[in-house]
């Protein structure tokens, strides 16, 4: 009878410090429109308790998690704010060349007030516009477009979080030829990346052409979009919650 007390002792001694431990926990599911949830799994897993659980389901691009209440309000806090509609820009820009074996000319009236600065960047004589644009894209995505019918820029949007940064990478422009049998042949002239603020001109001498004093020049304006569901006031993750108490 001895060794039985003794024994149940020390099952009660073990078994009462994981009641406390375990205390009362939340089931919560949430649920992103915008961003990836493996994505949101990287940004809040830090930030779980020791004893927490999370659950991914990519087809409904959800997440459950097992954890206290208090840790569970400040994941779906953290997860408003990070499941936004991605930030939309506009891209005013002009394509134009610059010539170093010709007379000084007047600068092309479609360059306007530019023509002052180019002139105290570069060494050239004639600034002709070769055609402008104004794109539009998404924060990760990319942009396309064909200058003047044989220049081609690719580049792609990311974003350095909610500040005016942006940075432009691959920043890519090509130049299409037709080869044998009428086929395009796109041949590479500038590739780089390209940190811009929004609201600010940023002049670019994309490359050399094939004559050695002609030249590319691309004049930048980026600018934000409003986001059409802050206007709406869409909210971000939804979440529903499931209460598992325990003693």
């Amino acid at each position: 009878m001895k060794r039985v007390f003794r024994i149940l002792a020390v099952i009660v001694f073990l078994a009462a410090p994981l009641g406390v431990a375990r205390g009362e926990t939340s089931v919560r599911v949430y649920v992103l429109k915008h961003k990836r949830v493996e994505e949101a799994a990287l940004l809040i897993r830090p930030r779980l308790s020791e004893a927490a659980s999370i659950t991914l389901t990519q087809k409904l691009n959800a997440m459950t998690i097992t954890d206290s209440a208090q840790k569970l309000e400040e994941i779906g806090k953290i997860l408003a704010a990070f499941d936004v509609a991605p930030r939309g820009f506009t891209f005013a820009i002009k394509l134009v060349r610059a010539r170093a074996d010709v007379p000084a000319g007047s600068i092309s009236q479609e360059i306007g007030g530019l023509g002052a600065k180019l002139k105290s960047l570069f060494q050239f004589n004639d600034y002709a516009l070769i055609d402008s644009a104004v794109l539009r894209g998404v924060e990760g995505g990319k942009v396309e477009y064909m200058f003047g019918g044989e220049y081609l820029l690719t580049f792609t949007i990311r974003s350095a979080g909610e500040g005016p940064e942006l940075l432009l990478a691959p920043f890519a422009l090509a130049r299409e030829r037709k080869i044998e049998k009428g086929y395009p042949f796109l041949r590479p002239l500038y590739r780089a990346s390209i940190p811009v603020t929004l609201s600010q001109t940023v002049v670019v001498g994309a490359s050399k052409e094939e004559a050695s004093k002609s030249a590319l020049i691309l004049i930048l304006l980026a600018q934000e979009m409003p986001r059409a569901d802050a206007e709406k006031g869409t909210a971000g993750a939804k979440a529903v919650e499931k209460v598992d108490k325990r003693p």
